[in-house]
This record gives C-alpha cells, structure tokens and sequence, in this order.
C-alpha cells in the first residue's frame, strides 16, 4: 500500500492541518502553480506552446496523484470523479470548509447512562487523570514516530547519507517501512523505499552506501515493491546494470529478488539486462543464476536476438546450444 505524502491522513475534520501539509508538499515539489494557476504566459512559438502544455499535463497528474493518496477512503468519495487537481482541490475545499464554518448546533438530549449503556460511572478522581495521561502519551509515541520518519527522509532526500547511514543504525526498521516520495528528472513520481531512492539517484549516492544500506536492511525489505510495482533490484538492472556488485551484494541477502517482476511486467530479468546497451555483465551474471528450464521460448529468443545485436556471442551460444 503507497504511503500518503504528507503527516494527516485527510477526514471530514482536519481539512486546515491538511490542506496546509498538503501546500507545503505541493510548493516543495513544484506542483502549487497548477492549484494557484500561475501559468507563464509569455509569447511562445508553437513548439514551446506544445512543450508548456505536456509539461503542465504531467505536473497535473502529479498533483492530483499527491491529493487523491492523502485523502481517507469518505474523503476521496468526494473528488474520486475529478480529473484535475485544480478541480479536487477546490471540491475539497469547497466541501470541508463549509462543514467546518457551520458546525452542527444540534445538542444531545439524552442523559449520559442513556446515551452510553454500557459506560460505568467512578467516582475516583485520580482515574481520568491515568486515562488522559495514557492518551498523552499515545499522542507523543505518534508524534515521535512522525518526527523521526521526516528527519530520515530529510537526510535521505538532501542526501546527507552519512548521517542517514547513522540514524537508520538506530531506527532499523525505517529501511522497509519509510516511503521516500521524489520525482526522477524524467518527471516521474516515485514512492519507495531509501533502497528505491538510493539506486534511483545513484549518481549522487555511492556503491559504498547502497551496499550499507543493504546490510541495514531486513532480506524480506529487499523485496518490497515501490508505487510502479518494481523493487529496487528490478531498478537496478533496468537503470544501471553496469553495477554489477550491487546486485550481487543484493542477491547474496536475498535470492528470492532474481525471481520477482515487476507488476506491469513479466518480461525475465536476465532479458531486461540483455536489452540495456550497458548490460552485458549484468545479463551475464543474471544468466549464470537462471534455469533454463525459468525462461520461456519466446523469451529464449529474444535473448539469442539481442545477443547478435549487441554482439554479446557468449549467452546467444550458449542459448543456441540448449536447443541441440
């Protein structure tokens, strides 16, 4: 399940602490001109107007994909028709404002043994003082728990890794149950685990800190799926397979990883390798730890093709072979 980008989940009672969260997120991400319609109106050439206009498509469903996950299941009622974020917001707005500006005047009657049955009545004044303080610190254990999720996703997302290394030594389970929300300079949304983030901007991260983040990591963390339905194994190989040694610290924590697809996806992951201009080494070490018997004959074939087209001979013979 995706995590929500911001701290309140949306209800029919919060809707100023959200909608301040909410705007907060949306102006970090660059993504409040599409709710404030600030749109750059200088003259353009047609080009440019076709660019503006992809652009801005793009930021919309980015937008509207943050508010639709943050809103709860009575909430998202509401805007679950909208196709804009612009409209969802306004709709919310619209809707949850009201009902905070006219509070219900209607009084309850009843008398308290009438309303609540089954409710006992003490006469104890230190026990509502135990039952308030327990609530306390139910709201601070909350409370804690929200601060240190956002100060492991500060660190990780202004990739000040060596403190991030330190503070996940010392919250172990932020590795498979904190979601980083980003967006790639393809101008992707992205929703995963540090590993997702890491391997995803490996170009300001390290190998060095990818393989501890790994050893942090619990093997069954290894597997989880960000909002694409992909691991960060599957990233990897698709993104830059020439880091061979990171699948290989990967794999050696976890095998199950060279069995599991992406969920819009079922292509083999040694093909996947095959298919990247810089995945020789990796197909080759994908292919060493594939059964034969795992790839379909389609699958066997596009292998072979893509061998010859990347002059890549060693796994195109040896796949000729099998079939003699």
């Amino acid at each position: 399940m995706t995590t929500a980008v911001v701290r309140s989940i949306l209800n029919h009672k919060n809707y100023d602490v959200w909608s301040s969260q909410i705007k907060t997120y949306l102006l970090a991400e660059e993504l409040w001109d599409i709710i404030d319609e600030r749109i750059d109106e200088r003259p353009k050439t047609e080009d440019e107007e076709k660019a503006q206009g992809k652009a801005l498509k793009k930021k919309d469903a980015k937008a509207l994909y943050a508010i639709q996950n943050s809103c709860g299941d009575d909430t998202y009622e509401l805007i679950k028709d909208e196709t804009t974020a612009k409209g969802a917001w306004d709709t919310l707005s619209e809707e949850l404002k009201k009902r905070d500006e006219n509070p219900s005047d209607e009084k309850d009657e009843r008398s308290v043994s009438e309303a609540y049955p089954t409710l006992t009545l003490i006469d104890d004044d230190t026990k509502p003082e135990v039952s308030m303080e327990a609530g306390r610190t139910e709201e601070h254990d909350e409370s804690n728990t929200n601060d240190i999720h956002e100060t492991f996703v500060q660190y990780v997302k202004s990739n000040d890794w060596d403190n991030a290394i330190k503070f996940l030594r010392q919250h172990r389970q932020l590795a498979g149950n904190a979601r980083i929300p980003f967006v790639l300079q393809r101008d992707h949304f992205r929703d995963g685990t540090v590993l997702h983030y890491a391997i995803l901007n490996i170009m300001s991260c390290s190998v060095r800190i990818i393989q501890q983040l790994v050893d942090l990591m619990a093997s069954e963390d290894l597997e989880i799926q960000d909002c694409f339905g992909c691991t960060a194994f599957y990233h990897l190989i698709n993104c830059y397979p020439e880091r061979v040694e990171v699948a290989e610290c990967m794999v050696k924590k976890n095998h199950n990883l060279l069995t599991i697809l992406p969920t819009r996806s079922k292509k083999a992951l040694v093909l996947v390798a095959q298919g990247r201009p810089k995945g020789e080494s990796m197909a080759r070490y994908l292919y060493s730890l594939t059964p034969p018997e795992r790839l379909r004959v389609d699958e066997a074939a596009r292998l072979i093709y893509l061998g010859f087209y990347y002059n890549r001979l060693g796994i195109t013979f040896s796949r000729l072979i099998c079939f003699f």
